[in-house]
């Protein structure tokens, strides 16, 4: 009985197999962000629901008071908002979106974007001065390891990817002050990163003051945050499979 012809396995193979897995990865990400898209939307409509038509609260009279008497307190109040997301649990996109409708998307965007990069930079020099101490009261740890295997594949790039991102955005600036990058890096891949978020969100904001309709906010938001999370996880996915 003859014994089986081994087949030798050439690179053109090798690279196909490559591309499969790349497009099978691609796919995965895709659904990920579908399923993400989709609970954000659940979510919002779920709030309104349930502010509206449980507990009896329109928001509509009092968000638009707020608009129309927002003035200096206000714009300060949502830069400290922005700048303390490092450290607390605030929807951050909501407060962009707003600031675009009560201020126009001009000063909406310029506001938005001094109180995350604001709050970026505290991340960032608290970990810088005080190294883990500080970090761990940011990001948990195993997070910080993902995280940090993209960064120091894509480095500056990482930064800036992440900024529509919440959570990994925070994270990204821990991993940024834990490494040898300088400050100056550090702030340029943040403003190119948070620039275009905060003017798409002041948009956004504005629009939906205009058509006096949630529609476009809510577009927005999941077109935005589901695009940052394709790119974040095709970009983990080849810092933790790096191609030879």
């Amino acid at each position: 009985m003859r014994s089986p012809v081994a087949v030798p396995f050439r690179s053109s193979d090798a690279r196909i197999v490559r591309r499969l897995a790349d497009i099978g990865g691609s796919i995965l990400h895709v659904k990920h962000a579908l399923i993400l898209i989709g609970s954000v939307a659940l979510a919002i409509i779920a709030s309104k629901l349930i502010l509206e038509n449980v507990l009896g609260i329109d928001l509509d009279p009092l968000i638009k008071n707020w608009m129309a008497h927002a003035g200096t307190g206000s714009a300060l109040t949502m830069i400290a908002l922005l700048a303390a997301d490092i450290l607390l649990p605030i929807p951050s996109s909501l407060i962009m979106i707003l600031s675009g409708a009560a201020f126009g998307v001009v000063w909406g965007s310029i506001f938005s974007l001094v109180g995350s990069i604001g709050g970026e930079w505290l991340g960032f020099e608290m970990v810088r001065r005080y190294g883990k101490a500080a970090s761990e009261r940011i990001a948990g740890e195993d997070e910080i390891a993902r995280v940090g295997r993209m960064f120091d594949r894509y480095g500056a790039a990482a930064v800036a990817i992440t900024r529509a991102l919440p959570v990994i955005m925070e994270t990204t600036s821990v991993v940024a002050g834990l490494s040898q990058m300088t400050r100056r890096t550090f702030l340029l891949a943040s403003l190119l990163g948070t620039a275009p978020i905060v003017v798409i969100y002041a948009y956004a904001g504005a629009v939906s003051r205009e058509t006096n309709s949630v529609l476009p906010a809510v577009i927005m938001l999941i077109a935005v945050a589901g695009f940052g999370w394709i790119v974040y996880k095709a970009r983990m996915s080849d810092a933790q499979n790096p191609t030879t």
